[in-house]
């Protein structure tokens, strides 16, 4: 056994070596696949922390009259708070709502002048409703839009929530079918161009695989340093991939978060870079192996 992984890694070994300029080109070719695929990977997964960010931060706000007594809203609000689609209610009172307003507009001189002619506070209590789930937001307005206690509102900032929130969801479906797309696509291509190159190797070798046959070698022992040497070749591509990407990262990081604010691509680079560098170092290995697989049993006749 230890004999036979000596003899496929020796033979692996100077496959590259004898092959170099054929190996160069065929790592170049995976290089450019690992570093797409990273690229991918990485905005996809930043693209979705921001989007939950941002379904973090939706949240429903009701309004009511301002006549009706606090005792009633606390029971609305107790009356909510029992729904497992809510996970957190804020109760915001007429005076809290002022000072808010006063707060936001305090610069605004037309505003704070308006308020003291009008001698009364005008603002509503209000209750802010945050979902367990962006999902459920809808049941919820359906909820209140059924309740009994309609009458008491004034007003629900609900619309205006819901197409950002449909928004969101429709951003973030099209990025997860785009990102698993733009994968398989490129898989796909890279399978082709890693084959072609892999298959220029082995027609050069196609005497050796031809007198290996005539003595007698196995599918298996002909077969097996090739798909060794697929898989060093995706390794090597992985490791100058991750050297290419880590300046890249560096350099491009504040350009797109100056873009798209909370777009943070270097914090979730060096935060989750093993996983990101075992993802792309096993779809490199993958890619190896799948091409000079399908090269040898398709073109070599075994």
């Amino acid at each position: 056994m230890i004999t036979s992984l000596k003899r496929i890694s020796q033979a692996a070994w100077q496959g590259l070596k004898r092959n170099r300029w054929i190996t160069i080109a065929c790592i170049a070719m995976m290089v450019i696949s690992l570093i797409i695929f990273s690229s991918v990977l990485i905005f996809n997964h930043a693209a979705n922390s921001l989007i939950e960010s941002l379904k973090d931060k939706m949240d429903i706000s009701i309004y009511f009259k301002t006549d009706i007594p606090e005792e009633d809203i606390f029971r609305i609000r107790d009356e909510l708070i029992g729904r497992e689609e809510i996970a957190k209610i804020n109760y915001v009172s007429r005076e809290e709502a002022l000072k808010r307003f006063q707060e936001r507009n305090a610069k605004n001189q037309a505003i704070q002048k308006a308020l003291e002619e009008l001698g009364r506070n005008p603002l509503s209590a209000s209750l802010n409703i945050k979902a367990r789930h962006s999902e459920d937001y809808q049941k919820i307005v359906d909820f209140i839009n059924n309740s009994n206690f309609k009458n008491k509102l004034i007003t629900v900032d609900l619309m205006e929530n819901q197409q950002v929130l449909a928004r969101i969801n429709k951003l973030a479906r099209g990025i997860r079918l785009g990102s698993f797309t733009f994968v398989g696509i490129l898989t796909f291509l890279s399978i082709i161009i890693s084959f072609n190159s892999i298959r220029m190797a082995i027609y050069s070798l196609r005497e050796e695989v031809e007198i290996m046959r005539l003595v007698g070698a196995s599918n298996q022992f002909i077969r097996d340093p090739f798909l060794l040497e697929g898989a060093l070749q995706g390794l090597i591509a992985s490791l100058i991939a991750t050297a290419i990407l880590i300046p890249s990262i560096f350099w491009i990081g504040p350009k797109i978060e100056g873009f798209a604010s909370g777009l943070n691509i270097n914090l979730y680079f060096w935060s989750h870079f093993w996983y990101i560098f075992l993802d792309q170092t096993l779809f490199g290995i993958a890619l190896g192996v799948i091409a000079s697989f399908w090269a040898v049993n398709k073109y070599l006749k075994i």
